[in-house]
């Protein structure tokens, strides 16, 4: 509809990682300190060595203060990624992955790589599932493009920095399609 197509518009990469930046995230704190009220909520108590939850964007500031070490989420290993690369292998549509993902694994490969155990093949790893992701959405859009009756197209499991890179690619094939179709009518 309408709707998905001005938010396509409208977002761009920076704008999916400041977004993701409020995702919550475990953090080994290296300090002490009560419940920090905070806006968006209170969070805490921290104590020195004890997991704590708190948004990405604190983590990672923290974890530049050297104020904490970052815990990274469950699928952030070298072994589920390559899980997560063969099942993007098998699929022929896009696999499921969490919430903001590449958001997520670009911000701490990049922020905390020590706190990452094989930091640098995780971001290799991570590369490869958007390089496989990448392809079958660009597969997609030409099978789209390539119906005559000019049907729907439903993408699944497409996350949000994805429809941010794709954007310009999608927005000039759908202007053409109309255009294509409006000539069309007017004969």
């Amino acid at each position: 509809d309408g709707r998905g197509c001005a938010v396509l518009k409208r977002m761009n990469v920076e704008q999916c990682e400041f977004l993701a930046g409020e995702t919550h995230i475990k953090v080994k704190s290296r300090f002490t300190e009560g419940v920090v009220n905070l806006i968006a909520g209170d969070i805490g108590p921290f104590e020195a060595g004890m997991p704590c939850t708190v948004p990405l964007w604190l983590a990672i500031d923290l974890r530049r203060r050297h104020k904490c070490e970052i815990i990274p989420p469950e699928w952030m290993t070298a072994e589920r990624l390559k899980e997560l690369i063969v099942t993007e292998g098998e699929m022929p549509g896009l696999a499921p992955l969490p919430e903001a993902f590449f958001e997520i694994a670009h911000l701490l490969t990049r922020h905390a790589k020590e706190d990452l155990v094989e930091g640098d093949q995780m971001k290799t790893l991570v590369q490869d599932i958007w390089d496989k992701r990448e392809a079958k959405l660009r597969t997609s859009m030409l099978a789209f493009l390539s119906q005559s009756d000019n049907g729907h197209a439903r993408i699944d499991s497409v996350q949000r920095i994805e429809l941010a890179t794709m954007r310009d690619p999608i927005l000039k094939s759908l202007e053409s399609v109309d255009r294509l179709v409006a000539n069309e009518l007017s004969l």
